[in-house]
């Protein structure tokens, strides 16, 4: 009868509460993960995922210098853009290649005296797409910049008009397989390498064989080695069916060194 009394579950949910809050108190470790993570990660994606354009690596190929490139030039330059001056098409890709570049603008050889007589200005936008976000960001900003240019100048060349050839580059295409196949790869990875080992030491501790492997002759290490490396097999041998799945069924292509990705899949497993 006792336990139909409503003082009874209530006492008894204080109860519960007060141990648990206890129980929280003495493992500091725990408590520690619980206030230090959130303020973690709010630091790394605060710094990591930025949609800003500040210090944007410019290229710019300006195969005939004049004032009216030069008073273009001088606009991306007033915006705080680092300015990378090279004098050929050819000398772009080296800079995309090593990240010294981030957009390249590319002027045409009578872009000056296309302006002057008030026609058709072409000039080729280049921009480095390997984060499709920032890329397009970057590409949309320079277009900003190219259009405010145009309105600066004195009439008639206010009126010219000035297209902009809009190259992406890394997946020109823009096909979405490339970009989200790639990511599921990592997101795959974590799954089988991070979460199904901690089900696997989880599970032991709950059905009690963690007691006894701890009482074994085997060490700490040699336990830890002995769970995480099936699972290490496993997610290498994932990797390499995505790889297969994304060429096959997909069409992603590989480029660059098999060898280093593969190295890299088992460094980003570990």
């Amino acid at each position: 009868a006792f336990h139909e009394d409503p003082g009874f579950f209530a006492s008894a949910l204080r109860g519960l509460l007060v141990k648990e809050t206890f129980h929280i108190l003495r493992d500091r470790r725990t408590l520690l993960v619980l206030l230090a993570l959130p303020v973690v990660q709010v630091v790394l994606f605060g710094y990591a995922i930025r949609t800003d354009v500040n210090s944007v690596r410019l290229a710019i190929v300006d195969p005939s210098p004049d004032a009216v490139t030069m008073n273009l030039r001088n606009r991306f330059a007033g915006t705080g853009v680092f300015e990378v001056d090279v004098r050929r098409l050819a000398d772009v890709e080296p800079l995309f290649q090593t990240g010294a570049a981030q957009v390249a603008l590319v002027f045409d050889e009578t872009f000056a005296e296309d302006v002057r007589r008030g026609g058709t200005a072409h000039l080729q936008v280049i921009t480095d797409a390997t984060d499709p976000n920032s890329g397009g960001l970057l590409q949309a900003y320079t277009q900003a910049l190219i259009d405010d240019s145009r309105r600066s100048l004195p009439p008639p060349a206010s009126r010219i008009v000035i297209v902009p050839q809009v190259q992406m580059r890394f997946n020109p295409t823009r096909a979405s397989s490339n970009l989200f196949v790639p990511g599921l790869m990592a997101f795959v990875l974590t799954i089988v390498s991070a979460l199904m080992t901690a089900i696997s030491l989880t599970r032991e501790k709950e059905t009690g064989t963690m007691e006894a492997l701890l009482v074994s002759p085997l060490r700490p290490w040699e336990i830890i080695v002995g769970k995480v490396t099936p699972y290490l097999v496993i997610g290498f041998v994932g990797a390499l069916g995505i790889l297969v799945e994304a060429r096959l069924v997909f069409g992603v292509p590989t480029r660059g060194s098999v060898m280093l990705l593969l190295a890299e899949v088992l460094l980003y497993i570990l």
